[in-house]
């Protein structure tokens, strides 16, 4: 068993992706790589950040689309798999980031922009910490949204617990909605909490802690997509063929 004391939304987004990799990275302390979807996310998070931070009046589709093509700019075609892909990306994200986010040009500033959060969870025996991409709040209202190149169902819920979580223990207040974009698919994922959650995202991330603190968790991941831009990929198969032949003489 290892002891956690610490645990980020990275660590368990990382986790949920394949906890094989996780091991090399979190554990063994392995150099990370870095692959399309982050830097494609890193980019969302840029453009995301730039136009909430613009008056109301400077936020339109026309300046949305010179945000995407400063930031976007920067980024090498070669980290993709195909330039077909490269250009597919960035011609979904442009078009559903635009349908999403001209949608709050008129809306005050957000209470919280990329903001990270730490706190002590007494009930884990742990410290966490979330980043609040955009909370918008007032006196009726609480909404807590984030715009994502794609997200699994299982890190759909991850979000939503940890946003019920550190909403409560935190700001003491039950969101009105979490809202998650996905912009390769187009779709937003809305999510209506209420106080009762909270014990079921306390229990939810508890046995997301004692999972990672379980070294047999540590599995392969089936994720073919991620298989594929894995830098541990040859490491992996070949201990997972060491493991199979040493199965099959016992």
């Amino acid at each position: 068993m290892n002891q956690i004391q610490t645990i980020t939304e990275e660590n368990l987004k990382d986790f949920i992706t394949c906890p094989y990799k996780f091991y090399f990275e979190f554990i063994e302390k392995r150099k990370k790589s870095i692959n399309w979807r982050q830097v494609a996310q890193h980019v969302v998070n840029k453009v995301v950040y730039s136009f909430y931070q613009l008056p109301a009046e400077h936020r339109h589709s026309g300046k949305v689309l010179r945000l995407i093509d400063e930031y976007w700019s920067k980024v090498s075609p070669q980290i993709f798999e195909s330039r077909i892909q490269y250009y597919l990306v960035i011609a979904k994200i442009t078009d559903y980031l635009m349908e999403n986010i001209t949608a709050e040009s008129k809306r005050t500033p957000p209470l919280f922009l990329f903001e990270k959060l730490n706190t002590y969870i007494e009930e884990l025996e742990v410290d966490l910490s979330l980043t609040f991409d955009v909370a918008e709040w007032s006196d009726s209202s609480f909404v807590i949204k984030k715009y994502l190149v794609d997200a699994s169902p299982e890190m759909l819920t991850l979000y939503y617990h940890l946003s019920i979580v550190f909403s409560e223990k935190v700001l003491k207040r039950t969101p009105k909605r979490v809202e998650v974009v996905t912009l390769l698919d187009g779709m937003k994922h809305v999510f209506t909490p209420t106080k009762e959650d909270l014990q079921e995202g306390l229990n939810y991330l508890q046995v997301m802690k004692y999972s990672i603190e379980d070294s047999s968790n540590y599995f392969k991941t089936n994720n073919v997509n991620e298989c594929n831009i894995c830098p541990f990929l040859e490491e992996c198969d070949h201990e997972a063929r060491e493991f199979t032949q040493k199965k099959y003489l016992s």
